[in-house]
């Protein structure tokens, strides 16, 4: 297995550090001892608190967009995924969302722009869906996505296949829900 590059290694120190003590309270040299590097190899890397954020930010738009790639096209299959979707990387993109999501008022207003962007572009492949159903899944979506990154209990499996299904639903006429797999 490879080992990750310092930067990598600075990054995944930023990451812990922020889950653990808050945005606000993150020091460079904490961040450099963490990863096992000097200040000065820190800041070779990332000039500023700042530029490494946006790495943070840069790192999450990566992953967003192979999902993006890998999300289906048909409507009802599309619903499916945005619903209950996780990668092969869940915990750590998890720990990557709340370390931004907590830093978010702690930088600046270009990272905030930047966190926006991000939930944005992760939304993009509802377009293909009627404009009310793309923001109805969308909402239900984040909602679910984000309760789950503050460690509130999922809805149980039954409830959210019934939400799920009510949603789909809506693309297909009656007929074809059954056969659709539902």
């Amino acid at each position: 297995m490879t080992r990750p590059s310092n930067r990598d290694r600075i990054l995944d120190a930023l990451q812990e550090l922020i889950v653990e003590i808050g945005a606000g309270n993150v020091a460079l040299d904490a961040i450099a001892l963490r990863a096992g590097v000097s200040k000065g190899g820190l800041l070779y890397h990332f000039p500023s608190k700042s530029d490494l954020f946006a790495a943070l930010a840069v790192r999450l738009a990566a992953s967003i967009d192979q999902m993006i790639v890998d999300a289906p096209t048909e409507p009802v299959a599309l619903i499916r995924w945005y619903l209950t979707a996780t990668s092969d990387n869940a915990d750590a993109e998890n720990t990557l969302w709340r370390s931004l999501l907590s830093a978010i008022h702690s930088v600046d207003d270009e990272f905030s722009a930047a966190l926006t962007l991000l939930f944005t572009r992760y939304s993009t492949p509802l377009q293909i869906l009627q404009p009310e159903l793309a923001e109805h899944v969308r909402l239900v979506g984040d909602g679910l996505y984000l309760n789950s990154l503050i460690g509130n209990t999922p809805p149980a499996p039954e409830l959210l296949e019934r939400i799920v299904e009510d949603l789909v639903a809506k693309v297909l006429p009656a007929s074809d829900i059954s056969s659709s797999g539902c």
